[in-house]
């Protein structure tokens, strides 16, 4: 329904707007301005927005203009490995930057399994920064792949927009991430965290039949030898292919090589040079030509865009089977060990907790219990601090930031059917 729909996603921006103009804000904005370094252990750091390069060198920064791809959609961009979308030029400037995580498999493509609440939070003048991850095993080597991506555009956002407070949100697997960022990453302050259907449960309770089933399956999956290849082989050529028929091209070369060598055995390519397999330029051209009216209709029409990230979200199968393959049975850090970080360390001044009342999965409750800890032990440090932490309830099951009409069709519905019979 668009109206009950509407009404969730309105409800929690109005919380997050409390926070963010809570008495003590001028104080979380000068903290949350960061600037782009990285510590002596090669773990990155991470900062946004205001320019901080003392020695006044230049800081290298991706061109502002958008990546044009078939992945992006509406007016989201695409900048070094980051999902923009922009607050309307009217509004001035932002009322923070939100940098969103979504949960497994879906934070692959964020700006559009998550678009229509990001686009409502964008037009209420937020400026989102939605980063991708592929889901692992290893959420700090996950964590450091989203801080980096994030602080190669920092520089740029700071010199577009000025000293902005910096909000991490993250729903489930994305709340746990913003959750272990504000703990482990000491030089990536936020002014503020929202975090939204938090879960921390181990892999055997979140994947029913893990050890008996998926464990055993994915150890044949990835086996390979001399005659034949993996399953993560196939599944990976599969999904290049897909790929190449959604921006309308023929497969590449290198991909034909691959897949030549995946289906014609060692014994039976003998006579025959892998190398020489190619497509002349002349045929690719003539099918691309054919081809691109169908492909603009696509991804102008939105489908190609969705098509082409459900593919990006299906690549993270054959890494988590890989991963499995070499040994990998539970998250790292432990559910446990991030329960004790969070307890110890902890910084966010101001804490949103969401969660949704129909919702299994949801460990709010002891997230909640987490950060009154941690408060206490902040507290012993620095006794003086102000710390702000609310949970709120809303109707709804997990999936319920994801279940929503875009913004396009939800408008178009109440042009046409008008606003009272639209929403029911």
């Amino acid at each position: 329904m668009i109206s009950s729909t509407y009404m969730k996603v309105s409800a929690w921006m109005v919380l997050l707007q409390l926070i963010l103009n809570s008495d003590t804000g001028s104080a979380f904005v000068t903290k949350s301005i960061f600037e782009s370094t990285r510590t002596n252990n090669g773990v990155h750091s991470a900062a946004v927005v205001q320019m901080a390069d003392k020695s006044g060198s230049e800081i290298i920064v991706e061109d502002p203009s958008s990546k044009a791809y078939v992945g992006t959609i509406g007016n989201w961009e695409e900048i070094q490995g980051n999902f923009i979308l922009r607050p309307p030029v009217n509004d001035g400037q932002p009322r923070a930057l939100l940098h969103f995580l979504g949960g497994a498999l879906v934070g692959a493509a964020p700006h559009i399994s998550y678009r229509y609440m990001l686009e409502k939070l964008a037009e209420r003048g937020y400026l989102i920064v939605a980063t991708p991850y592929n889901l692992s095993f290893d959420h700090l080597d996950t964590c450091d792949t989203v801080i980096n991506r994030f602080e190669r555009i920092a520089p740029m956002l700071a010199r577009q927009y000025g000293a902005v407070p910096v909000v991490g949100v993250g729903h489930s697997c994305g709340a746990l991430l913003q959750l272990l960022i504000t703990s482990l990453f000491p030089d990536t302050p936020r002014a503020a965290n929202a975090l939204l259907s938090f879960n921390n449960k181990p892999v055997k309770e979140a994947v029913p039949f893990f050890d008996e089933v998926f464990t055993p399956l994915f150890t044949a999956l990835a086996a390979q030898n001399e005659t034949y290849p993996s399953g993560t082989d196939a599944m990976n050529i599969g999904l290049q292919l897909a790929k190449s028929a959604i921006e309308g091209e023929l497969p590449s070369d290198e991909l034909l090589k691959r897949i030549t060598k995946f289906l014609v055995p060692p014994q039976l390519s003998e006579p025959y040079s892998v190398d020489n397999v190619a497509i002349p330029a002349t045929v690719r051209d003539a099918v691309s030509t054919i081809l691109e009216p169908t492909t603009k209709a696509l991804s102008n029409a939105g489908v190609a865009p969705v098509m082409h990230q459900v593919v990006e979200a299906l690549e993270q199968i054959p890494l988590l089977v890989d991963e499995v393959a070499v040994g990998a049975r539970d998250f790292t850090p432990t559910p446990s060990s991030v329960r004790a970080a969070a307890r110890r360390a902890y910084r966010a001044r101001r804490t949103l907790i969401l969660q949704y009342d129909s919702d299994p999965l949801d460990e709010s409750d002891e997230l909640e219990e987490l950060l009154v800890e941690a408060e206490k032990v902040t507290r012993m440090k620095r006794p003086m601090i102000d710390i702000d932490l609310q949970k709120t309830t809303l109707e709804g099951g997990h999936a319920a930031p994801l279940l929503a009409p875009p913004v396009d069709l939800a408008t178009r519905a109440e042009d046409i059917l008008g606003e009272d019979a639209a929403k029911d």
